[in-house]
């Protein structure tokens, strides 16, 4: 869908030396230096001229004559091969030259001559400009050609021998050139004995190398094949009758493989075959030009075929066309040529999308190679730029030239007229590395009488703001509305044809021309041609051109229907712009005219300005074509009025209306300035600086004129008028540069939802979306991940490698996730974004009263789709419209702004968005504008999709599908919106904006109370239990109970049988009953429709649940499931009774065991049993203790099952007082002696009466009981109240470190004894422990405070060196390696490198790294699975130390800290024993424990002072991980609030 379009048109006339002003010295051959911008150009009379060129015309540097020695050789049978077969044309005009080319390698122009001789001329500098003749070929020389990377060359002589040479001019091969050496000698043998000079056999063979030089293709005379010719060549005898002529062989292809210098491939046999090949850059292709057979239509002269004007020597029409080859010498298709003319030189451009054909003058009529018909076809040399695309190949564009015959004696054996030359073409091989050349490549044209044309070429699409994409092929230009629909290329809706081919194609729009039609425009489409012509057409309506096509065939005369639109091409009383060379052209803003772009005058002297000549040509309309009321036709009339030229003052670059004020023509320079092209002008209005791009930009928008009138109405300046796309993919809006490289296309939306936009597409494959109104603050972001996050991992392996690339979010993942992004296939190029206005709906609110039976909700009149598509370009060829989401999303809340709920819900639904959206919008404004909703959409169904679709939060939300939208719509003011959320005051009060804005009492409360599931679904229940036929409506309620949170399916299904069972009780006449049975389907459908969003099991269970099993059987049917597995189930609870019995039944097989209990005792007492056993299972007990409360029989067994279940759960208090509840003492005292409660024990053993002996073998059990289980303390209590055990008891209290009480009861039982013999040991012991301890965590205390320091000031060292890596990395670039570099930052900082290779050796994977990997990111073993099970056992064992190196040893240090702290149970105790100590005169020993256990708390209070100046930070990570680091940092329990020091105790201080 793409056009060739003439950046640059830079024409001139080069010095040729004297002879050229005689004509004396005509250019033979040129070739392109291109590293050193030089062009060379060998003259007829022997002249070798070098030039310089850039950006401006060539210069001429120097001139070298080539000697004499190679103008005399004996060329008599050069003039001969011309005239081998009809439609060839002779190579360099016949002239002397057989080859001329620069060698890279060499850095000289090497130059062969038809007679043989092989000489280089050395042009490098500082070199002498010397002729050296390197060697002679005797039989002569056919063609000459390099291969691409200059180390050979490969040569065909006139003897049909191929020759194969390296720089050393060493041959390396020789044989025959199509590998047949006994055919190629009889055939030569042949030609002599007839007379014919054997070198016209081979005289015009040629040969092309392939693009990377492993393939060469020869074209020539094949002799083996001279009997099976179907159509061989005739050439006269000496000049005599063509009677007598010599049956020449046809030609042949034959593929050559280099290395090994053997026939690859021998072409597939074809008729036809001419010797000019040439091998696509890329390898693909061979192409060949050939002189086929025309088709029979054409050669019967078929209406609408041209005849063909040239011959076979049998007779027979032929046409010129060019084929392609694949490497294997099989045909691969190929395409004829729109001309007659034979073709001169087939030329493909660097990248392989531009083949240049070449071709000769048509023959005159009379002429040998010419019909008895009168020859057809161009009188000019014509070069023709072809394209191919889908399979079709595209004339892109056609430039003609005179042609020229050298005259007399202009060379050694040249006849009386001389021969024929024609330009020559070159393609720039490296003009796009020094900003020549444009993204078509760079065309030098070299004309014989030394007129040099340089093209610049670029690729641009023709759209017209409605989205009508204009494709030039030839002689025709095809339209293809992409609004209405996607026509695959080469197909198109309508053509308009051309009486020539097509240079460029503009479409514009014009007033319609009958008037009342309001601002309505119809398009026009203005044509220029290769002859300087102007072809115009016109729609009938708007973008209506499939219409227009059938209009005109209804108007034209009987006979066959034109297929093509017939354009109006009108006659100018002088040339098009004086003659000049036009290129482009393009519909002036607000007018009915054209301003054609062309190239000033080769010619010195000839111009009054300077720069490219503007033209402007004023279009009449005499008669618009069928579309015109007044004076339908079947083509338009138009009239043309050319005004006086203006220049530009310099190179114009692209053209593109001009939608600011006072319109006309926008004009890009080739430096990016912007000028305007007004109407009636006689200069140019220069825009300045505000409008100027950075760059000169080959492809170039206007900016919508909607943009620009939203400009003025907000009282802000004109914005820049032009959009463009320069090299390397910046995209630029005036000055401002929207994204810096990698943008591959783009397009403008003019007008549509949410105001004018642009889109383009990225190098990574991704479509942005952006509107206009965000364009003054946008910045291209890029989705990708950044590069330097894994800079570290360069030298990893490739399973590290892989695993990082998948750690990378990918363009399309990314894109997912940004609502104004969307990925596109790779290579897919933007062609248009079709443009309609703003549709609006009809007002919702009014409905027909009675809606038909068959449509449930009426139905408002449709409005017209609004465009929401972008059309893409496949690298295939094929059209593919995608809906950005950043538009639809902008039609979408278009249409909610406008109370459009039937727009926007089509448009939602359509695209498949989310229809949370229409919910989420502006909420909780939707609550209100439920009923709107509800009246728009038209089907009862879609209503319960949205109610399924709806899901808790916003979609606009942080975390939503859509988040991002309300910015990239510019609505700021509603981010902080979400439902469920109160709402703002401004809406509480009802000064919101738009719909539904104002929210009452009611909408606030459901906000505030209810969540945005329920209070949607009660909206919408709302409003259609509100409506007339709201018992139509039956599953919209059904589905809005289903779908609330939580679900409420038994109102779902108590609405059924409602439903059904006014149904079944409606009353019997025939007019009731005709309307009950219109009627009655109601509560079965909605119960089918329930049926598609909810389990069908799920509601079996409810209607059971429901105790209904008519409505349960109705489910079944309706789910389409056995009835008869229900039907037994359904039959046997029908069968119990009484009916608390049937509910128990069905409440257990739903497990509902709760309701099942309470029908169970409601059945009656004598169920008792089976109600408790059914409590005991399910655990229900105190259920059924609620159940029986008022029960004196039945509940003290329920007391007593229920306090065994306590019991069971380790829950002994509750368990005894439930025991006591139920009079059960001797279960009492057991839950009493379980819970460790001594005295309760004693207690209910004296209400038991216990004797003596009883209790005291109580106490002994509950003794040893409480002892066991920690309580020493209440155990030596025990002993000494009931065993009266002072012994024992003492000995309790010291273990119990109960130093105090010890003591007391010593003495208080008359046994100081024991103070010495029991409490005085126990506690040397502990004070021995204690002193150990406080001394020991002292230490540990102060190790792990230095380590901590420690690995917090390598952590700090190593943030400071990343740092710096990232400093140095950023100013680098993306392919900095900063892993040396890292490391040697890292090697200087003290003390890192412990932490450096327990960290970022073993996570980055680098070799040679000493730090073992972590059992958590260890690569699993291979060697086998002991090992591994090992090595897993061990990491287990050793999980709790701290890891150097690791994520979290700054907190598993602190950690430790923490616990290492005193425990204030140890400083309470150790108050007790200092005290103890110095009652035994153990003060000396006092004083040294205190001051150790000072020392250890100190320490520690040192240490958290530490930690809480220097918080550890908390890792980056998943939540587990961070949770783990919170609970590693939490701080011990606080002791400093223990009194455990005694003031005699403590140092003294200094005196």
């Amino acid at each position: 869908m793409k056009n060739l379009v003439i950046e640059q048109d830079l024409g001139t006339r080069l010095e040729l030396g004297a002879g050229n002003a005689a004509g004396d010295a005509a250019v033979a051959a040129f070739c392109v230096a291109s590293a050193d911008s030089r062009l060379y150009a060998l003259t007829v009379d022997g002249m070798v001229h070098c030039y310089a060129y850039s950006q401006e015309a060539p210069k001429l540097l120097w001139s070298c004559p080539v000697g004499a020695e190679l103008l005399t050789s004996d060329l008599d049978a050069a003039l001969a091969d011309g005239a081998a077969v009809p439609g060839a044309v002779p190579p360099y005009g016949g002239c002397w030259v057989a080859s001329f080319s620069h060698v890279l390698e060499l850095d000289a122009l090497c130059i062969a001559t038809r007679g043989g001789c092989i000489a280089l001329l050395h042009v490098g500098e500082g070199e002498a400009r010397e002729l050296e003749q390197v060697g002679c070929v005797d039989d002569g020389l056919a063609c000459l050609e390099w291969s691409p990377d200059g180390e050979v060359l490969a040569a065909l002589s006139r003897a049909g021998s191929l020759l194969v040479m390296n720089q050393a001019w060493e041959l390396l091969f020789e044989g025959p050139a199509m590998g047949a050496a006994a055919a190629t000698a009889a055939a030569a043998t042949a030609a002599a004995a007839s007379g014919l000079d054997p070198a016209a056999l081979y005289g015009d063979a040629r040969l092309s190398w392939r693009g990377d030089g492993k393939f060469l293709a020869v074209v020539c005379r094949d002799a083996a094949a001279a009997g099976t010719a179907t159509a061989a060549a005739a050439v006269p005898v000496n000049g005599g009758d063509t009677a007598a002529a010599t049956a020449l062989p046809p030609y042949g292809v034959r593929i050559w493989d280099r290395t090994t210098m053997e026939i690859h491939a021998s072409g597939e046999s074809t008729d036809g075959v001419l010797p000019l090949p040439a091998w696509q850059p890329n390898g693909r292709h061979l192409y060949v030009a050939a002189s086929v057979a025309a088709p029979a239509a054409v050669a019967k002269g078929a209406p609408g075929t041209k005849p063909p004007v040239l011959a076979a020597a049998g007779g027979g029409a032929r046409s010129p066309a060019v084929l392609l080859y694949e490497r294997n010498g099989l045909r691969h298709g190929g395409f004829p040529l729109p001309s007659c003319a034979p073709v001169a030189a087939l030329a493909w451009s660097p990248d392989s999308e531009l083949l240049a054909v070449l071709t000769a003058p048509a023959p005159a009529e009379g002429a040998e190679g010419a019909t008895g018909e009168g020859a057809e076809g161009p009188a000019e040399w014509c070069l023709q730029l072809w394209h191919r695309s889908n399979w079709h190949w595209y004339l892109k564009h056609e430039r003609r030239y005179q042609h020229h015959r050298l005259g007399p004696g202009l060379g050694p054996g040249l006849g009386p007229s001389g021969p024929e030359l024609g330009p020559l073409l070159a393609w720039d091989e490296a003009a796009s590395g020094r900003g020549l050349s444009g993204p078509g490549g760079f065309l030098h044209v070299l004309t014989p009488q030394g007129g040099y044309e340089g093209l610049r070429l670029g690729w641009d699409v023709a759209s017209s703001a409605r989205g009508t994409a204009a494709v030039v092929d030839g002689c025709r230009v095809l339209l293809t509305p992409l609004r209405h629909g996607l026509v695959p290329p080469p197909m198109c809706a309508a053509a308009v044809e051309l009486p020539e081919a097509a240079v460029d194609v503009s479409v514009g729009a014009l007033p319609a021309p009958e008037e009342g039609e309001g601002e309505e425009e119809d398009e026009v489409v203005a044509v220029l041609t290769a002859g300087g012509r102007l072809a115009l057409a016109r729609s009938v309506e708007e973008d209506l051109w499939q219409e227009t096509l059938e209009d005109q065939q209804a108007l034209e005369a009987p006979g066959p229907p034109s297929p093509a639109l017939q354009p109006a091409v009108p006659a100018l009383d002088v040339p098009l712009a004086g003659g000049r060379r036009c290129r482009a052209l393009c519909w002036l803003q607000g007018a009915s005219s054209l301003v054609v772009l062309a190239a000033p005058y080769p010619e010195a002297g000839l111009e009054e300005g300077a720069g490219d000549v503007l033209v402007e040509v004023a279009v009449r309309w005499a008669s618009s074509g069928p579309g015109d009321a007044a004076d339908p036709r079947p083509c338009p009339v138009v009239q043309l009025d050319e005004r006086p030229p203006v220049y530009a003052g310099g190179r114009v670059l692209r053209l593109a209306p001009y939608t600011g004020p006072g319109g006309g023509a926008a004009v890009e320079l080739a430096d990016g300035r912007v000028s305007v092209f007004r109407t009636d002008a006689s200069s140019l209005e220069a825009l300045g600086p505000a409008a100027a791009l950075p760059e000169g930009c080959s492809a170039v928008r206007p900016t919508p004129a909607a943009a620009v009138a939203a400009a003025a109405a907000r009282g802000l300046p004109p914005p820049p008028p032009l959009l463009g796309l320069g090299r390397g993919g910046r995209l630029c809006w005036g000055p401002a540069v929207l994204a810096t490289s990698d943008v591959t296309s783009f397009a403008v939306r003019s007008y549509g939802p949410g105001g004018p936009a642009l889109l383009y597409t990225s190098r990574k494959n991704l479509l942005y979306t952006v509107l206009m109104t965000q364009l003054a603050s946008y910045t291209h972001k890029e989705l990708l991940a950044d590069p330097f996050v894994f800079r570290w991992n360069r030298r990893e392996g490739e399973m590290q490698q892989a695993m990082h690339a998948a750690m990378r979010p990918d363009a399309a993942t990314a894109a997912a996730r940004d609502v104004a992004v969307r990925a596109v296939e790779s290579g897919a190029a933007l062609i248009a974004v079709p443009s309609s206005p703003v549709s609006t709906a009809a007002t919702p609110e009014t409905h027909p009263a009675a809606p038909s039976p068959t449509q449930l909700l009426p139905v408002p009149p449709a409005p017209q789709p609004v465009p929401v598509t972008a059309v893409l370009q496949m690298p295939r060829g094929n059209l593919e419209g995608v809906a950005p989401r950043g538009l639809v999303l902008a039609a979408v809340v278009g249409s909610l702004r406008a109370g459009d709920w039937a727009g926007a819900w089509r448009l939602a639904a359509l695209q498949r968005l989310d229809l949370n959206l229409l919910v989420d919008y502006r909420w909780p404004s939707f609550l209100t504008s439920a009923a709107a909703l509800v009246s728009a959409v038209p089907r009862s169904s879609d209503l319960c999709d949205l109610l399924f679709g709806l899901r808790p939060g916003s979609c606009l939300g942080p975390g939503g599908p859509y988040e991002g939208a309300l910015a990239l719509l510019g609505e700021t003011e509603q981010s902080s919106s979400s439902p469920g959320a109160r709402p703002g005051p401004a809406e509480a009060a009802g000064g919101g904006k738009g719909p539904g804005a104002g929210v009452g009492a009611k909408g606030e409360a459901a906000a505030e109370g209810e969540g945005k599931i329920a209070a949607v679904c009660g909206a919408v229940r709302q409003a259609v239990s509100a409506r007339p036929d709201a018992e139509r409506l039956l599953e919209v309620v059904v589905t809005s109970y289903a779908r609330s949170d939580p679900p409420q399916l038994e109102e779902a299904m108590r609405c059924i049988r409602d439903a059904k069972e006014r149904d079944l009780a409606a009353p019997g006449p025939p007019a009731a009953a005709s309307s009950t049975a219109a009627a009655a389907p109601a509560a079965d459908k909605a119960l089918k429709h329930l049926l598609l969003y909810v389990d069908p099991d799920e509601l079996y269970r409810t209607a059971l649940g429901m105790y209904d099993m008519a409505l349960a059987y109705m489910v079944v049917v309706n789910a389409q499931k056995d009835p008869g597995e229900a039907m037994s189930e359904l039959q046997r609870f029908a069968a119990i009774s009484p009916p608390a019995l049937q509910r128990h039944a069905v409440d257990m097989s739903l497990r509902r065991y709760g309701k099942a209990l309470a029908s169970l005792v409601e059945a009656g007492p004598e169920y008792f049993p089976q109600a408790l056993q059914l409590a005991k299972e399910r655990g229900l007990l105190r259920q059924l203790l609620q159940l029986y409360d008022s029960d004196p029989d039945h509940l003290p067994a329920v007391l007593d099952a229920y306090g065994d279940h306590l019991l069971d759960a380790k829950r002994f208090d509750d368990a005894a007082v439930t025991f006591l509840s139920a009079n059960q003492p001797a279960k009492a005292l057991r839950a009493y002696r379980g819970a460790g409660r001594w005295q309760m024990v004693f207690v209910l053993a004296g209400q038991m009466e216990y004797d003596e002996v009883q209790v005291q073998e109580l106490a002994a059990e509950v003794a040893e009981e409480l002892a066991a289980s920690g309580q020493a303390a209440d155990a030596a209590a025990v002993l000494l109240s009931y065993l009266n055990d002072v012994d024992n008891a003492v000995r309790t209290y010291t273990q119990a470190r109960e130093w105090r009480e010890a003591t007391r009861v010593s003495h208080a039982q008359q046994r100081p004894d024991l103070v010495e013999t029991v409490v005085a040991p126990a506690a040397a012991e502990a004070a021995a422990g204690l002193l150990d301890e406080a001394r020991e965590a002292a230490d540990k205390i102060r190790k792990y405070a230095q380590r901590l320091v420690d690995v917090r000031s390598r952590r700090e060292a190593m943030a400071a060196a990343l740092a710096a890596a990232d400093d140095e990395a950023g100013g680098a670039g993306p392919d900095y390696d900063a892993q040396s570099d890292f490391g040697s930052m890292v090697s200087g900082v003290t003390g890192l490198s412990v932490y450096t290779d327990a960290t970022t050796a073993a996570a980055s994977g680098v070799p040679g790294s000493s730090a073992a990997p972590s059992s958590a990111s260890r690569a699993p073993s291979t060697v086998g699975g002991r090992k591994a099970h090992r090595q897993e056992k061990k990491s287990k064992k050793g999980g709790s130390r701290i890891r150097q190196g690791s994520a979290l040893e700054e907190a598993s240090l602190v950690s430790h800290l923490h616990s290492l702290a005193p425990r204030p149970s140890a400083l309470s105790e150790a108050g007790q024993l200092l005290e103890l100590l110095v009652l035994l005169g153990h003060a000396g020993d006092a004083r040294t424990l205190q001051r150790a256990l000072a020392g250890w708390q100190a320490a520690y209070q040192e240490a958290a002072a530490d930690i809480a100046a220097h918080p550890p930070p908390l890792p980056d990570g998943p939540g587990h991980a961070r949770a783990e680091a919170e609970r590693l940092l939490a701080p011990p329990p606080d002791g400093s609030g223990v009194a455990w020091k005694w003031e005699v105790l403590r140092d003294f201080g200094p005196a």
